[in-house]
């Protein structure tokens, strides 16, 4: 009988020397496969002894069968023809998979707690304090200005040094801060904590986590940003709500301490496990195993086409960057101008203020559910549509909300609803930026783009808290933000579709 191609023996020797000895021990379990007779040298290593050579012929492979270990003749299926794929089943999953998953708790801490949490803290701290809505907007504006400046400087960061350190300071700054907050009992307090420990930390907790997805992943970059990128949604359907409940029971400085110790607890440690690339740990994005010419034709995997890396300033000069960076900027000056002012806005609309609080949870869920169906139809068809429906969608919430005069529940939960699916949006456009700039400079290129985003969307809390001080109403305020959002989305409609061997479009 003729072997079946899974079955078909491999015709070369498989080294494992570089790998840690708990990995050849693997190897020499997984091969226990029997079937056709194959004297093809193998590589393994028991316990005991040096590595060594067996076949199904003797040596050092009869004296394992003679001990139990082995039965029967020996051959290396296709799908662990090379050692990266003995590698991968020790835990069944690749790396670049853990990365993903210490994104998204990272990101959840960092939206749960920081950019949805404020929007909790906002009202507590303007009584405390006895601040006016412009007054109380001012840090959340100033804090625009930190992202502006340091940004770029970020992403150049993690590209010198590596995403885990960055993470580590920051995480180590962040938890500070708010354990610093806690104790503030002046607006000039305020200030400085907020804007010189909190913000300094937490709004640098995205680039080393994103950076190192970027890089670990390339034909599933769409699909692995945005489980990530849930992370963000989760934070405000767990730790937002959690907030909510603990500034109406504990009081605001309390939940500030706790939220302080949480930071330090979790992210420290996970920072330490963020590798930059999966080439630090001699993989290669996906968990491709490395193309050799040593390999037979059978188990060689069709070569992914690579992008071009593009420096910063290469990038600067072409439209698609641009391009991406304005429509992302629109979008972050709707969602920093009204998330401040989420709970703010729904009382005035006519719901409590308990109730506001909780109804974020809602609109994360939908966030948490849109961002993967939206990476894995990313993945799948046009990334730049996939990405500009969301944005049709958020304007028609700003548009309906200020049609209503006042909202019941379910109301309101449809609006926050139609909204969440365009924040969903964002690791698709990180993904296109990927796709179409290349790895080698992600973090800078971000880093600059995100520059461009604080730049655009620095001044709306100031500007919506201004405009509810002059007018008592917010209208002047959501029905700016559709329109925003509907050029947002007509920007990514009409821009190319990437293809990671077309060039990007260039200025002129």
């Amino acid at each position: 009988m003729a072997p079946s191609p899974v079955d078909t023996p491999f015709q070369g020797t498989i080294s494992l020397k570089a790998v840690p000895t708990q990995k050849y021990n693997l190897a020499a379990r997984r091969l226990r496969l029997g079937g056709i007779e194959s004297s093809y040298p193998i590589f393994a290593r028991d316990n005991r002894t040096s590595p060594r050579i067996f076949n199904s012929s003797g040596g050092a492979g009869s004296r394992f069968a003679q001990e139990g270990r082995w039965t029967g003749n020996y051959t290396i299926r296709k799908e662990w023809a090379t050692e990266n794929k003995l590698i991968h089943r020790r835990m069944n999953i690749f790396y670049g998979w853990w990365i993903v998953a210490i994104s998204f708790v990272i990101h959840s801490l960092s939206t749960g707690l920081y950019w949805l949490g404020f929007s909790v803290f906002f009202l507590p701290i303007s009584r405390d304090l006895d601040l006016s809505r412009t007054a109380a907007s001012l840090p959340f504006t100033l804090r625009g200005i930190v992202g502006i400046l340091q940004s770029p400087f970020v992403g150049l960061l993690v590209d010198r040094f590596g995403p885990a350190k960055v993470l580590f300071f920051s995480a180590a700054v962040g938890g500070l801060g708010f354990l610093l907050l806690s104790r503030v009992d002046t607006y000039t307090r305020f200030l400085i904590v907020f804007l010189c420990v909190v913000s300094l930390g937490m709004t640098s907790f995205d680039a080393p986590t994103t950076t190192a997805t970027g890089r670990w992943f390339t034909r599933k970059r769409g699909l692995a940003m945005a489980l990530a990128y849930m992370g963000f949604a989760f934070g405000g359907i767990v730790l937002t709500p959690l907030l909510a409940l603990g500034v109406n029971t504990f009081g605001w400085r309390t939940t500030a301490f706790g939220a302080g110790i949480g930071i330090l607890v979790v992210a420290l440690p996970l920072a330490t496990r963020l590798y930059r690339s999966p080439e630090a740990l001699g993989l290669q994005p996906d968990g491709v195993p490395p193309v050799r010419e040593t390999d037979p034709e059978w188990s060689r995997t069709a070569p992914e086409p690579v992008p071009r890396d593009y420096s910063v300033g290469e990038a600067l000069r072409t439209r698609t960057y641009w391009i991406l960076c304005v429509s992302c900027g629109l979008r972050a000056t709707v969602f920093m101008g009204i998330s401040l002012h989420l709970v703010p806005i729904m009382t005035w609309k006519g719901l409590n203020e308990e109730t506001a609080g909780f109804l974020i949870g809602a609109f994360a869920f939908v966030w948490l559910i849109a961002t993967p169906v939206m990476g894995w139809a990313g993945d799948r068809w046009s990334k730049t549509r996939i990405a500009a429906t969301p944005a049709f969608l958020g304007a028609l919430a700003m548009f309906l909300l200020v049609l209503l005069d006042k909202v019941e529940v379910w109301q309101m939960v449809l609006l926050l609803a139609l909204w969440a699916t365009n924040e969903g949006s964002w690791a698709l456009n990180f993904a296109i930026l990927a796709d179409q700039f290349g790895r080698k400079h992600y973090g800078a290129l971000r880093g600059v783009m995100l520059m461009a985003i604080n730049l655009m969307s620095f001044g709306s809390p100031v500007y919506t808290g201004w405009v509810f001080d002059q007018t008592g109403s917010y209208q002047w305020v959501i029905a700016p933000a559709g329109v925003l959002l509907g050029v947002a989305g007509l920007l990514n409609w009409f821009l190319s579709q990437v293809h990671p061997n077309r060039p990007a479009l260039q200025l002129g």
